[in-house]
């Protein structure tokens, strides 16, 4: 992974090449899952309120929970190994992997969450999974190692204006084509 740095606390550059970050209003809506306001809404479908652009920020204040700049590469390889068993030693992996629990004890073949990462089951298909977001970014990265499936999605712009994050929306959009058993029906 030699794509990927926690860069210091007194840097707000990025290595080259990066795309722009994109956030309407402040960084509230997208660190405490505030929802955007109906004006604020209405003005940007009108196109007199732009997104503001948040690339030039420092990711550090996030330290593990998501500090880190990455390529698609590198987080690719991480999930793989990761999920794959190749980070954790053989009793911590098992633990890991069984630890996901329902998150909606309603629905308890639905999405599971346990010891930071989140696990997704439809049809015979098992995807790990985990997403970041800081204003700006939101990303998806996820493998299945049953099936050898890795997906990564970046996203420029954190929460779309329907208040979704970005890169969930397509990721389960992504899953919906790539599986015979949708994803999307399930969660129904």
């Amino acid at each position: 992974m030699k794509d990927t740095l926690l860069p210091a606390s007194t840097s707000n550059t990025i290595p080259a090449p990066y795309a722009h970050g994109y956030l309407y209003g402040s960084s509230s809506y997208a660190l405490a899952d505030a929802p955007y306001p109906a004006d604020l809404i209405a003005a940007a479908r009108a196109g007199t309120l732009k997104p503001n652009d948040d690339t030039r920020q420092n990711p550090s204040y996030a330290l593990a929970a998501g500090g880190v700049i990455s390529t698609a590469d590198d987080l690719a390889t991480w999930m793989r190994e990761l999920v794959g068993g190749k980070i954790l030693d053989a009793d911590y992996q098992r633990r890991w992997l069984d630890s996901p629990e329902p998150e909606d004890p309603s629905k308890p073949l639905g999405q599971k969450y346990g010891y930071g990462i989140t696990q997704m089951t439809f049809g015979p298909n098992n995807l790990y999974f985990h997403g970041g977001e800081m204003p700006g970014y939101n990303s998806f990265m996820g493998y299945d190692p049953v099936n050898d499936v890795t997906l990564i999605v970046w996203t420029n712009l954190t929460i779309s204006l329907d208040g979704r994050p970005t890169a969930n929306s397509i990721m389960l959009r992504m899953l919906d084509r790539i599986y015979m058993v949708s994803p999307l029906q399930q969660s129904r």
